[in-house]
């Protein structure tokens, strides 16, 4: 009965790592956890937008915009594009799963990097098209090269990941450019930029820029990191005319919540809020990179609201010390990192108290 794609998907289930807080504290028997396993905003959402979003509780009775227009004129204002080149979606991962569900066919091949957010892939096989992996950089950069030698004739669809997730690595943008040109131009380039707020260096430049030059680029965002929405389930996507028009076709009405929509608005004209998110993470990953260099670690250097750290032993057993005193961090074996953990940057006493039990774990 069910679909040819059904054992290649699996139900999300939660391992302790994705548990809110509260399910957490109970699994562990705590008091007080800290969650630094979920790259979110630890400072919250911004007050401007929770004082619009409890507004638009008056109007629950009401259903939202279907297109969220509002929110589309403020982003391509913001953006230097157009309303019509922009497109809600229920977080960045539906998003995702639109864009599988326009352009991908069974039979397609859709190109992933092979340590990357793991949506595409789940994507990839709801449609029923074929993944094909592509190699990492010796440092674990995104090799641009090497997803160049995987294109086929089937190929419709590159998936990349800019900052990247898990690794928060970027691709320089004039060597983005540069392979932009280089891809057929009947296969859609998609630059997942989720972390795009928090990127200042290394030659990091948004692509929304190449979107107006190629018609085969599409950018996806969000409001859960930067904005700290995570809740409320809002991203976007950013493309030309006739891709958004595509997508568009598949995207089901109102499937933005008028509560995100007027969180959105609010939090784009939140500048304060930003700043200070930015200035939060920079202190978070100043103080954990000093802490890995101390303790000798190898780690990469992140332009994302996290630090991915080679912990030189086996990394469960590092997460499950670190959980026994309530830190909750991302263990990387699913990418064959079996040594390696992600940590999420929270508030700075968090922080802290994280790399005092850190140096507990490691030096004991």
């Amino acid at each position: 009965m069910v679909r040819h794609v059904y054992p290649n998907l699996m139900p999300y289930t939660c391992s302790l790592a994705d548990l809110p807080v509260e399910e957490m504290k109970q699994v562990l028997g705590k008091e007080q956890v800290y969650k630094l396993s979920f790259n979110e905003n630890p400072l919250g959402p911004s007050p401007k937008a929770i004082e619009a979003m409890q507004q638009s509780l008056l109007q629950l009775n009401l259903y939202p915009s279907s297109n969220g227009e509002a929110v589309l004129n403020k982003i391509a204002e913001k953006e230097g594009v157009q309303p019509h080149n922009v497109i809600l979606s229920n977080g960045a991962d539906e998003m995702i799963i639109l864009v599988a569900q326009t352009f991908l066919e069974p039979e397609d091949e859709a190109i992933i990097p092979e340590i990357c957010f793991v949506q595409y892939l789940a994507s990839t096989h709801l449609m029923g098209a074929k993944p094909v992996f592509s190699p990492m950089k010796e440092d674990l950069g995104i090799d641009l090269e090497g997803v160049l030698q995987k294109i086929s004739e089937k190929t419709k669809v590159i998936f990349l990941c800019n900052p990247n997730n898990p690794t928060g690595t970027v691709i320089p943008s004039d060597e983005l450019k540069a392979f932009i040109e280089r891809v057929p131009e009947n296969v859609l380039v998609v630059i997942d930029e989720a972390y795009h707020e928090f990127a200042e260096g290394d030659g990091y430049a948004s692509s929304v820029e190449f979107v107006k030059d190629f018609a085969n680029v599409f950018v996806i965002r969000t409001f859960s990191k930067i904005y700290s929405m995570a809740a409320a389930r809002i991203g976007y996507g950013i493309g030309q005319a006739e891709l958004v028009d595509a997508v568009n076709h598949v995207r089901p009405p109102f499937n933005v919540n008028s509560i995100a929509q007027a969180g959105a608005l609010a939090s784009l004209d939140d500048s304060e809020h930003v700043a200070e998110s930015r200035r939060n993470n920079q202190i978070g990953k100043q103080l954990l990179c000093k802490t890995f260099e101390e303790l000798g670690l190898s780690y990469l250097k992140s332009q994302a609201n996290f630090v991915c750290v080679d912990t030189g032993r086996d990394g469960k057993e590092v997460f499950d010390r670190l959980a026994e005193r309530g830190f909750i961090v991302r263990t990387l074996a699913g990418y064959g990192l079996t040594s390696s953990l992600r940590v999420s940057i929270g508030r700075q006493e968090e922080m802290e108290a994280f790399v005092a039990a850190f140096k507990e774990v490691i030096q004991n």
